[in-house]
């Protein structure tokens, strides 16, 4: 049975390696998240156009996907559409660089019409399963800090601890957060 957008569950997805035949999906989910927070009156986060069509977000998406840490969640149904994505590795350059080995959120993007089914806690949890086999005990993240810092209280619900909140290009209020790991489990 072919599922309706937006019903699968956590169970009803999968996750695979992302490669550059993601990149126009990916770019899909940033164009949702805006359209997205555009509606929610912030704009302030990834402004208020598509990125799909910007050959500076086209070449970040690919260098995602080449890197080799960009994870995408795809429905389980005939479709097997891409509904989420998560890209770790290093820290982004305007980052306070790390005092031990980690690894970094650079991404994660998941499909509004799954809103509170747990994909982005499940695409956050093979980036922990990815840090725990490179035995690194330390995932660190930035994101948005904007008026009602909604983004960094989504993080803090996934065991992140705010680190430090700094201005992007004199511009942009992002907050740094980390999590420690069990490297044993």
């Amino acid at each position: 049975m072919t599922q309706s957008p937006g019903t699968a569950g956590v169970d009803d997805v999968s996750l695979r390696l992302g490669t550059v035949d993601d990149v126009s999906a990916v770019l899909r989910l940033m164009d949702i998240a805006t359209q997205w927070l555009v509606q929610q009156g912030c704009d302030g986060q990834w402004g208020t156009g598509t990125h799909s069509d910007r050959p500076d977000r086209i070449k970040q998406a690919t260098e995602f996907a080449e890197s080799g840490g960009l994870w995408v969640a795809v429905t389980n149904d005939s479709q097997k559409a891409v509904i989420g994505a998560v890209c770790v590795g290093d820290a982004f350059p305007y980052v306070t660089p790390a005092t031990e080995p980690e690894l970094y959120i650079k991404l994660l993007l998941t499909d509004r019409s799954y809103k509170g089914r747990g994909l982005g806690a499940l695409l956050l949890e093979k980036a922990r399963a990815l840090a725990r086999e490179a035995g690194v005990a330390v995932m660190r993240v930035d994101c948005y800090r904007g008026p009602d810092e909604r983004l960094v209280r989504y993080y803090e619900s996934q065991g992140f601890q705010r680190v430090e909140a700094f201005m992007v290009k004199g511009e942009w209020p992002a907050q740094l957060l980390m999590q420690r790991l069990d490297v044993d489990e």
